[in-house]
C-alpha cells in the first residue's frame, strides 16, 4: 500500500486527529458504525461501502503495533512528499483520489 501525503488515510475515515487516544478512536468507529448500519440505511450502497472503510481504519488503527506501522508509513510518505515538492500545497495541480468526509463532531457516551 503505498501512501500519498495528500491521500485518504484511516484517521480521515474514522474522522479522528492523528494524536486520538484510544478511547477517542474506539467512541469515533462505535458512532460511525451506527450512522452507516446497512438496518439504518437500506439499499444504500454508499453506507455499505463507507462501514467497510470504517471497519478497515478500525482494525489498523485499534491494535497499537500495527497502528505504529501505518503511523511510521504516514510520516514516510510526508517527508518524501515534501522533499519532492509533490505535496498538494506546493503543486496545485495535485488532487486526492479519494474525497474527504466532512468533519462533525461526536456526541461521546460512557463506553459500558
Amino acid at each position: 500500500m503505498t501512501l500519498d501525503i495528500g491521500q485518504f488515510t484511516w484517521y480521515d475515515a474514522l474522522e479522528v486527529s492523528t494524536q486520538a487516544s484510544a478511547p477517542v478512536i474506539k467512541a469515533a468507529y462505535r458512532c460511525l458504525v451506527q450512522l452507516n448500519h446497512p438496518d439504518k440505511n437500506p439499499g444504500n450502497p454508499a453506507a455499505a461501502e463507507r462501514l467497510v472503510q470504517i471497519n478497515q481504519a478500525y482494525d489498523v488503527l485499534s491494535d497499537p503495533q500495527k497502528r505504529a506501522d501505518y503511523d511510521h508509513r504516514l510520516n514516510l510518505a510526508a517527508a518524501s512528499a515534501e522533499r519532492r515538492g509533490t505535496s498538494s500545497a506546493t503543486n496545485p495541480t495535485a488532487s486526492p483520489s479519494v474525497k474527504r468526509p466532512a468533519s462533525r463532531s461526536f456526541a461521546f457516551r460512557p463506553l459500558k
